[in-house]
């Protein structure tokens, strides 16, 4: 595929505008936007009410959070795909952040919602102003993996209090298991109704797939018409739990537990003084830490379902320009009193499959949400809680993916220890431990393997000028010589380890006069270890033994003309192993 040089990540400032998939857009384009942005606008509203109850606010300020978030995305956004709205592991984040601080007061609640969501999209955009994008690689997959894992887990296991009608489960391990025990032994008859709704939930959506498909064979739909009826089918699996549950109330013991009356309140709220009257300056102090774990699992969960799409296509996403989109998303959101978004997985799928081309399909279903809102919003009120879990838990149970460990820790040990960390802290102690020690593990592995770089000495394959590992391969050496390669950029960290790597392999062949040392993989040395070759030079030549140096990088032989260790090592600096053996030989 030709790619110019304009939709490449990086030509323009991440702030220009129009974004590029504006100045892209063909009018081809139109039927899959869509045709995706219908899909999707059905798909928002049930997972709308379902995470804002997950959050612990209001339904409505789920549907809230669907509408501007997706035009103000589309400003800047360079994913085709990425949906966003309210997801499962962010609002989670929002309950375990909030309700230990809200005192049971729901104003409060409300404000604090509302300012993570502001607070986190004015730090993502600072943070697009600054093209700091690059922080989306500062969370290994193995963490991003474990984080989302254990998230999922938190939710799965937290939903069974709705879905069975028990009382709040808390956030995370310790505080659940103790209630869930509690539960599963107390007397079941008043919960019921809730249990009944919740699995016949369950079980209508996990048979959605094969009844629409059978109904599809039956009346001989085309199959766009069966995966239409296929996204449409959540919707309808709600209906049919609102009106079991309105029979269900009639016989006595029965009853479930409904959303209750939605309404969307003043226009604006976020607007009015009087919405933020209930917050203090304790309270702004307290959610700096959650503003910031919520931006930067945001950011990194968008980018990285944005990129499992952008490859599939051929397509480039920049992340500067998705932390702009991103956080533009969560101030409209704000300006509503919604809730924190980001991009979602299976919203996401959904909108791929549909066939979308760009972020216009966004605002497509964010038109289309605002205008069926006033037909829609008396009927979530007679809405069962136990069924809207049932949804949260069918969106997610997907995530709950070990093979991902599995894989890991087969790869490297290091990196399966990162995604256990990482989850115990999120399933023992919260969502900002959890990364600390993802990040922490993640951070001293790297510096671990850093400080032990590997060195051998290489020779070279017969009839070749390639050189290769003595230990691994065939190959024939240069008599009174010594071939040595590290492995690794040199600094303060590891010079000593590689000193003393070298110092074992030229000692083990007294009768070498030369030792050439190949720079090939060092990519930097710093003034400590510049100064440690100065020092390994000299004791070498007391010995009697002279240090050539060969495959030095360009940028690393700028620093040693600007010190002036290149005429120290005059005579003895090659291009290449080859000529060093040449010159040696000669």
């Amino acid at each position: 595929m030709t790619i110019s040089r304009r939709s490449l990540p990086g030509a323009d400032a991440p702030w220009a505008w129009p974004a590029p998939w504006m100045r892209q857009w063909q009018r081809t384009w139109l039927h899959g936007d869509l045709s995706a942005g219908v899909v999707v606008a059905v798909m928002l509203v049930p997972q709308s009410l379902a995470y804002a109850t997950l959050a612990g606010l209001p339904a409505q300020a789920g549907l809230l959070a669907s509408l501007l978030p997706l035009f103000a995305y589309a400003l800047f956004g360079s994913s085709a795909a990425l949906s966003v709205g309210p997801g499962s592991i962010t609002s989670l984040m929002v309950a375990q952040a909030l309700v230990p601080l809200a005192q049971g007061s729901m104003a409060r609640y409300a404000a604090m919602a509302a300012f993570l969501a502001l607070a986190s999209g004015l730090l993502m955009l600072l943070m697009g102003a600054l093209r700091m994008g690059f922080l989306s690689q500062l969370l290994s997959r193995p963490v991003v993996q474990g984080f989302t894992v254990a998230s999922a887990l938190l939710i799965l296991l937290g939903q069974l209090a709705p879905l069975l009608g028990w009382p709040s489960l808390g956030y995370t391990l310790p505080d659940m298991l103790p209630v869930v025990a509690a539960q599963w032994g107390h007397d079941m008859a008043g919960l019921k109704g809730d249990a009944i709704i919740g699995g016949a939930t369950l079980l209508l959506l996990a048979l959605g797939q094969p009844l629409t498909r059978a109904l599809g064979r039956v009346l001989r739909l085309a199959p766009v018409s069966v995966a239409v009826g296929h996204k449409l089918w959540p919707v309808l699996v709600l209906v049919a739990a609102a009106c079991l549950a309105r029979g269900l109330s009639a016989h006595e013991g029965l009853g479930a537990a409904l959303v209750g009356q939605v309404s969307l309140g003043s226009p604006w709220a976020s607007v009015s003084p009087s919405f933020w009257q209930p917050l203090r300056l304790t309270d702004l102090r307290d959610l700096f830490v959650p503003t910031i774990v919520l931006a930067l699992v945001g950011f990194v969960s968008s980018v990285s379902v944005a990129q499992t799409f952008a490859m599939k296509h051929g397509e480039r996403i920049d992340a500067d320009r998705e932390l702009l989109g991103l956080g533009l998303a969560n101030v409209g959101s704000t300006l509503l009193g919604g809730m924190p978004v980001s991009g979602g997985l299976s919203r996401s799928v959904v909108n791929e499959a549909a066939g979308a081309r760009s972020p216009l399909s966004g605002v497509i279903s964010a038109v289309l949400l605002a205008a069926a809102l006033p037909a829609l919003l008396p009927w979530p009120a007679w809405l069962p809680k136990a069924a809207l879990a049932a949804v949260i838990i069918y969106a997610i149970a997907n995530l709950v993916e070990l093979g991902s460990l599995k894989a890991a820790w087969r790869y490297e040990r290091n990196e399966g220890w990162a995604f256990v960390s990482t989850a115990l802290g999120v399933l023992f102690i919260g969502f900002e431990a959890g990364l600390g020690l993802g990040m922490a593990w993640s951070m001293a592995a790297m510096i671990w393997r850093h400080s032990q770089p590997h060195v051998a000495e290489v020779g070279r394959l017969p009839g070749t000028s390639h050189f290769r590992n003595v230990a691994r391969y065939e190959v024939e050496t240069l008599p009174g010589t010594v071939f040595v390669r590290v492995d690794e950029s040199l600094d303060f960290t590891n010079v000593q380890r590689v000193e003393l790597k070298f110092c074992e392999l030229v000692h083990g062949r007294v009768a070498a006069s030369n030792v050439v040392l190949l720079l090939s993989a060092v990519n930097h040395i710093d003034h400590t270890a510049a100064h440690a070759l100065l020092a390994l030079d000299a004791a070498l030549a007391d010995q009697g033994k002279t240090l050539h140096l060969a495959e030095i990088k360009g940028p690393i032989m700028d620093r040693l003309k600007a010190s002036g260790m290149d005429t120290r090592f005059a005579g003895r600096l090659h291009l290449s192993a080859q000529q060093a053996w040449d010159a040696l030989v000669a």
